[in-house]
Order: structure tokens, then C-alpha cells, then sequence
């Protein structure tokens, strides 16, 4: 099915799946819960409301419990016959840390599994909820243990993790991503793979493929997927932060919800980023040529070309170069002014990619120029290599998209002129035209790279 995979081991089966863990017909459902079992939010309150208050009441009895515990129950009406209550809120004297709380629980829900003879088990991301734990960590450590669990097994058993889509949002394609990252960080579970026919005609490289390749080919395929999963973190941040400027000061439940979305967003792409700049970090004399990381610093305003930078996204993408934008920088821990902040990172891209709409932005008082305007200003200073793209008199735009204040106006027709008498930007008249030619553009630009980082350590052989 959509949105899901399955390992095989022996007769026994471990399947990663994005869905509804209540949905599931397995004899086992998990729950993550604190010593109390009040099954008062994420999976626990989703099994309570689906299973009915009898499992709450027969919860009562065996608590509290201890951190790391498993609480067998009733499964009310949900049609499992039990529900496991894993531990993972509570106090901790012995100092476990969130992975031995992930590994622990794990392991004991398949020993008890055992224990009863049963045979099919329903796991959420264990702790991955109101705990706090990371998904990806989770799922990780959690079929890593599954896997151990039923390469042991005589019997045939089936496993099932189910990892919530937490925003609705996702489509195939960021399933496929997740299962391939999936795939290059348990590479003893990804070698199991049952081929889905849903599924795995899609992906450029197969689960067998990762599984027998280089400590070189899986850098390079991890920092390609690294610059896309930034890319979808950015667009979603953006698409919460307007859900919660629409629930400020009228839904507290969704203003709650909205801020902690941002909050989860806003650790992954910290969490992304940094991995990202470890890679690039690495001294480029070590690497081969065509491994090489170009990062662009796209540079644009927003409400008039949001399709556009979009376009721009993909044509990245498809070059395997870095998007840098002021999405990806939130506040700044060494406390500089947003248009510090602006020079800042337009210094630390490779090359800079300006596209001049029909808005000008929002004005910086301390310089009396638009941040886009900013931008452009510093790479030319620093003489970075520019790829300039300005709007065709006949592109489509439509009335709300137009810059309205006279002072923007006027400083937008400044810009455009000095660009056009200093610069031969190219002018696109729609979507897919920018798209095409940035495209052509950045992978003539990165061919150029590519030699001339060959031509230096030949040079340095030598």
C-alpha cells in the first residue's frame, strides 16, 4: 500500500508504515504513555477514544508504574486483544537515556509477545509524542530491535511500526523520501525489503543498491536528500506560520498546536541543517570532484513568486546543489540585526540567485533598502557569481501581487533599471520558462565547478 514497506526475516515480517495505529488488526496494540496511564494525548487518547474508557479503568489498577515498564490491558472494543502500555513519562533515578527508554520498551514488548503467544504486534514511534522523542531516531532504534527480536524467532511473526503523519501534508513523493533515508540508516533491515510494486519502480536507487554501497556514494546521496527535506521543511513552515497568524487570539487549541508544529519544524531543519554543514564543512581537497557541494543563496520576495522560488527549489534539486535562503536562519544566536543576518549568510553561499518580481519588500529603516535589495547589494560587493532573473512586462501577475506603497515603487523601478543598464538578467515570462532556464543555467554553472576544482588538485598532484 501507499505509504508503507515491509522487511522480511525468515517467515516473520516487520512492516514501517504511515497510517492510523488504531486502524491496525493486529492482537498487540502499543501505547506510549506516562507512570499513570492517562492516556491523555497522542496515541494513548487516540487507542482510549477508540477502545472506549474500559481500557483507562483497567489501566487504574496496575499503576503507577515504573519508567520503562510494560502494562498489558484489555482492548475494549478496538479488536486487538490486549494493549501494551509502554512507560516512557515519568521520574528516572537511573539516569536512562531516551534511546535505552526506545530499546528497552521494544525488546519487552516482543518478549512478552512471546510470553502470551501471540503473533502480530502494532507499534507507534514509541516516546516520539507528547515525550518528545525524534521520530526518525525512533523508528530507527525501534526496527533495529524488532529485527534483532524476530531473526531469533522460530515462530512466523508479523510487526508493524506506525509513524503518524503529524500534519496531514505529506504526498508520495515524501514518503519515498522517508523510506529511503530509512533504508541508509538501518542497512541490516533494509536488505530485507519485500519489493512493493507500489512503490519501489519509483526510487533511482533501490534498498539492495543502499545496502552494498560506499561510505562515498551514501554522503552523496545523503546531502541531495538533505537539500530537498530543507526545501519541504521551509515551504511547511511557512504554511503553519500563516495557520497560526489565523488562530491568534481566536482558537487556543490551534494556536497551541500551530506553535508546536513550528517548534517540531523548526528542530528538524536545525537538525538537517547542521548535519548538511558538517558535510560541507569537510575539506574539499579530500573529495572527489563531482562530489564538490555548490550552495546558492536564492534571493526574491515572497508573495509575488512563491511559485517561482518553488520552480527554482526544483531546478536545484535536479543539480544536486544547496538552497540557501532566509528561511533556513531563524533567530540569530549572535544577536545581529536581520540585515546583519542578511549579509551574514549571502557571505557564506557559493553563488547568489536574484529574481526581481513586481514587489519590492519589506524596507530595513537602518538602511532604507528592501532586504531583497540587501541581498543583492552584497553579492555584488563580494563579487559572487550572479545568476539575475527579472519579470517580463507580459508575465501573468495579478492585482494583489503588485507592489502598492509609492516609496517601493519607486526604489523597485531603481533597482530594475541599475540591474538592466549594469547586468543581461534574463527575462521570464512565467513558471516553467524560469524554471528551464535556471536549470540550464545551474548546471552549466556547476560543469564550470566541477572542472575547475579537477583542473586544482590536478594541479596539486602535480
Amino acid at each position: 500500500m501507499r505509504g508503507s514497506r515491509t522487511y522480511q526475516f525468515g517467515e516473520s515480517k516487520l512492516t514501517v508504515r504511515f497510517g492510523d495505529i488504531t486502524k491496525s488488526d493486529a492482537q498487540v496494540l502499543v501505547s506510549s504513555d506516562d507512570c499513570y496511564i492517562s492516556m491523555g494525548g497522542g496515541v494513548s487518547a487516540a487507542i482510549r477514544h477508540a477502545g472506549g474508557e474500559a481500557i483507562a479503568l483497567d489501566a487504574a489498577k496496575k499503576v503507577p508504574a515504573a519508567l520503562g515498564d510494560i502494562v498489558a490491558t484489555t482492548a475494549g472494543k478496538l479488536p486487538a486483544q490486549y494493549i501494551f502500555h509502554a512507560i516512557t513519562i515519568g521520574s528516572n533515578p537511573t539516569g536512562l537515556s531516551e534511546r535505552d527508554i526506545v530499546e528497552n520498551a521494544t525488546r519487552r514488548c516482543m518478549q512478552l509477545l512471546d510470553v502470551l503467544q501471540l503473533t502480530s504486534i502494532a507499534f507507534p514511534a514509541i516516546g516520539a509524542g507528547v515525550a518528545g522523542f525524534s521520530y526518525d531516531e525512533v523508528a530507527v532504534c525501534m526496527a533495529e530491535v524488532i529485527s534483532e527480536e524476530l531473526k531469533k524467532q522460530k515462530r512466523t511473526l508479523d510487526a508493524t511500526i506506525f509513524v503518524f503523519d503529524r500534519f496531514g501534508r505529506m504526498e508520495e513523493v515524501d514518503f519515498l523520501r522517508f523510506f529511503e533515508e530509512f533504508a541508509g540508516r538501518t542497512p541490516r533491515v533494509a536488505r530485507n525489503v519485500v519489493p512493493d510494486s507500489n512503490i519501489s519502480a519509483t526510487p533511482k536507487v533501490t534498498c539492495a543498491d543502499l545496502a552494498d554501497e560506499t561510505a562515498e556514494e551514501y554522503k552523496r546521496r545523503r546531502l541531495h536528500n538533505l537539500r530537498k527535506l530543507l526545501a519541504d521543511l521551509e515551504d511547511q513552515r511557512v504554511q503553519l506560520e500563516s495557520g497560526l497568524i489565523s488562530a491568534l487570539g481566536k482558537d487556543n487549541t490551534s494556536e497551541e498546536k500551530s506553535r508546536q508544529a513550528l517548534k517540531d519544524n523548526q528542530e528538524l531543519r536545525l537538525q538537517y541543517l547542521g548535519e548538511l554543514r558538517s558535510y560541507m564543512a569537510e575539506d574539499v581537497s579530500t573529495k572527489s570532484a563531482n562530489t564538490l557541494p555548490l550552495s546558492v543563496f536564492v534571493s526574491s520576495t515572497y508573495k509575488d513568486l512563491v511559485e517561482y522560488r518553488r520552480a527554482v527549489k526544483e531546478s536545484l534539486a535536479k543539480c544536486d546543489l544547496f538552497f540557501r535562503g532566509m528561511e533556513h536562519f531563524g533567530a540569530d544566536s549572535e544577536g545581529l540585526t536581520p540585515a546583519g543576518l542578511i549579509v551574514n549568510e549571502v557571505r557564506k553561499a557559493d553563488v547568489y540567485l536574484g529574481i526581481i518580481g513586481v514587489r519590492y519588500g519589506s524596507i530595513d529603516p537602518a538602511t532604507g533598502l528592501s532586504m531583497t535589495e540587501l541581498e543583492f547589494r552584497e553579492a555584488e560587493t563580494k563579487k559572487k557569481p550572479m545568476l539575475l532573473y527579472v519579470i517580463h512586462e507580459e508575465a501573468p501577475v495579478t492585482v494583489a501581487q503588485i507592489e502598492t506603497s509609492p516609496e517601493g515603487q519607486a526604489k523597485l523601478a531603481a533597482l530594475k533599471a541599475y540591474i538592466l543598464s549594469r547586468y543581461v538578467p534574463y527575462m521570464f515570462r512565467n513558471v516553467s520558462d524560469l524554471e528551464q532556464r535556471t536549470y540550464a543555467d545551474l548546471r552549466s554553472l556547476k560543469e564550470k565547478s566541477v572542472r575547475s576544482t579537477r583542473n586544482a588538485v590536478g594541479q596539486t598532484d602535480a
